[in-house]
């Protein structure tokens, strides 16, 4: 791969009845997250097809947004897809995150993502991660804020964000910039969870509490 590409991750999937290599990469242009196969990693120059297209010198249609040139209209098929038909690892990071009728066209989306901070270096994200895709619950915030803000994985055994059991004790943690804070181990699970909302509330961080 060049020295652009962003791998995130890879997966196997079947596609026409043949098991494809997917990879999740993340644009170095935009920081967007996009799936392509594996085998165009050796060629590709690493960046959304958007961010792609911008750097080609392509021009876009009309006022730049709503076509599918536009990175708008990617993050927009993108969530679309992921809530309606997911694939890949998305099928259980996504099962019961929902679409809200009024963004199931490209439009309503579009005014509600131009009056509420959209920006090209900016991702789109639920605040609770717990529910789906809809005005209410999402907003514009860059990757560190993104990452902050996801939801338990399947490692998880506590139960709790940010909270696993250690070498005897229950650790805390907190990841912020790409780097992992550790706030101690502690015997009791409560303290555990207690010094890591404290320290996100004593720095403002906009991490789900534990």
């Amino acid at each position: 791969m060049g020295s652009n590409v962003i791998l995130i991750r890879k997966t196997l999937v079947e596609i026409s009845g043949l098991r494809r290599s997917i990879g999740v990469f993340r644009c170095p242009g935009c920081l967007v997250e996009f799936e392509t196969r594996m085998e165009r990693a050796k060629v590709m120059t690493g960046l959304c097809i958007p961010c792609a297209n911008k750097a080609a010198g392509r021009k876009r249609a009309t006022h730049g947004l709503n076509n599918s040139n536009s990175r708008l209209h990617v993050t927009w098929a993108n969530m679309k897809r992921r809530c309606l038909k997911p694939r890949g690892s998305e099928v259980q990071k996504y099962q019961g995150v929902t679409l809200c009728e009024e963004w199931m066209s490209f439009e309503p989306f579009m005014a509600w993502s131009l009056a509420n901070g959209y920006s090209d270096r900016l991702t789109l994200d639920r605040i609770e991660s717990s529910k789906g895709y809809e005005p209410g619950n999402c907003r514009y915030a860059d990757y560190n804020v993104q990452a902050a803000n996801r939801r338990l994985t399947d490692k998880n055994t506590s139960g709790h964000v940010g909270i696993n059991w250690s070498r005897g004790k229950w650790a805390a943690k907190v990841q912020w910039k790409k780097k992992q804070i550790h706030l101690g181990r502690f015997k009791d699970k409560k303290d555990a969870i207690k010094a890591r909302n404290d320290y996100l509330a004593a720095n403002d961080l906009p991490h789900l509490r534990a």
